[in-house]
């Protein structure tokens, strides 16, 4: 049973009013502020197979991205609807630690579209990284950013199957003399029609990732604590994603592809200019109400340059899942990367993940396997 919490305004509710009224949105609201308090725990048992040789394999209990939040609306004038949401990111595994924010943003929504302001869920990730995403805790490799700092975004109405997104993040500049431009943007959309889907997406970052230094890491972070204009350890100008996606009854299919394309320098350091193309395939099929499996290859390839490091290799995964019932679900999954792959430094994000941060390649192929849980309320 989901459970959700609703109240009358208090003073969380009375001071999210006052912020909506600094906007000029509060004093034009006609309806009584909502909030749904909301939240997921999620655990999980990882073991790593060592990617350099005379190293050993590890495993632990790590979290998976729990999370609770309050969401809900300010109230509504004229068919429009004044909206907020806050998600703080949590850790059950320990007691070290500040719990941080995950999402937090004020917006609205209306026939018109819906606006949002604050750290906010990629629309490009929404738009054409998600159907490659089904699984609980492993990722393929073009999962490197879910939410963005300093964001502001417009997703339109659906007219005649079609949703158009705008997105620009990580706004602002330094308080120097000297200080740079940090913007970055992105626009994406996606086009429906029967149970097909398909979805493209652009991405571009500025020069200047820390607002003074040319070709430098942006200190946004994606949720594996990499640059967000960070792939693979190399930093992008641009990013590219097209994709295609079948969903009938049980059975979801999903194609892809993505080209990154990078600076010319990685800080101080010359790197390979070549641009990057990963090209994924997913698919998902409940043989039961309750049993799920899926399965993902991601393979990417970069094209050489001299002597510099490129990118390449192949990464599969497989899941199967189980949801005993709709709050809670239980997962058994295996990721495999090959030697290039980790070579590449391309499964740093994915076999590692936050809690292992690779600083260096491996020299061999690996695995992970996990097994863990989700509860939802």
């Amino acid at each position: 049973m989901r459970l959700k919490k609703r109240f009358q305004p208090t003073t969380l509710m009375i001071a999210l009013g006052m912020g909506a009224a600094m906007v000029g949105v509060a004093t034009r609201a006609n309806a009584t502020p909502s909030a749904t308090i909301y939240g997921m725990v999620g655990v999980v048992g990882t073991y790593n197979t060592a990617t350099v040789n005379g190293e050993k394999a590890t495993y632990g209990i790590q979290n998976n991205i729990s999370q609770v939040g309050v969401k809900g609306d300010l109230g509504e004038a004229g068919g429009t609807k004044f909206i907020y949401n806050y998600d703080l990111f949590v850790d059950p595994t320990t007691a070290i630690g500040t719990p941080s924010t995950y999402w937090a943003y004020l917006g609205a929504t209306g026939p018109w579209g819906t606006l949002k302001a604050g750290r906010l869920e990629s629309t490009y990730f929404n738009d054409v990284v998600l159907p490659f995403t089904p699984f609980w805790w492993m990722y393929p490799t073009t999962v490197n950013a879910f939410e963005q700092d300093k964001a502001v975004s417009y997703v339109s109405p659906m007219m005649g199957g079609l949703t158009l997104s705008v997105e620009g993040f990580n706004i602002g500049k330094g308080a120097t003399s000297a200080s740079k431009s940090t913007n970055n943007y992105s626009f994406s959309g996606t086009y429906t029609f029967g149970d097909y889907t398909l979805g493209a997406g652009f991405e571009s970052f500025s020069k200047y990732g820390n607002g003074a230094t040319a070709y430098s890491a942006s200190p946004s972070q994606s949720v594996w604590l990499t640059p967000i204009n960070e792939y693979a350890g190399v930093l992008l100008k641009n990013k590219v994603g097209l994709r295609g996606t079948y969903s009938a009854g049980a059975l979801s299919v999903s194609l892809g592809g993505f080209g990154y394309k990078p600076t010319s320098m990685l800080m101080t350091a010359a790197q390979n200019t070549h641009e990057i193309y990963t090209y994924l395939a997913t698919a998902s099929y409940g043989f039961t109400p309750k049993w799920t499996v899926m399965g993902n290859i991601s393979t990417t390839t970069q094209a050489s340059n001299g002597a510099l490091p490129r990118a390449r290799g192949t990464i599969t995964t497989l899941s199967l899942a189980y949801a005993p019932i709709s709050d809670v679900a239980f997962y058994a999954e295996y990721q495999y990367a090959d030697k290039k792959a980790v070579e590449s430094g391309l499964d740093s994000d994915v076999l590692d993940a936050a809690a292992n941060p690779v600083t260096s390649p491996g020299t061999k192929a690996a695995s992970q396997f996990a097994i863990g849980g989700t509860y939802t309320f």
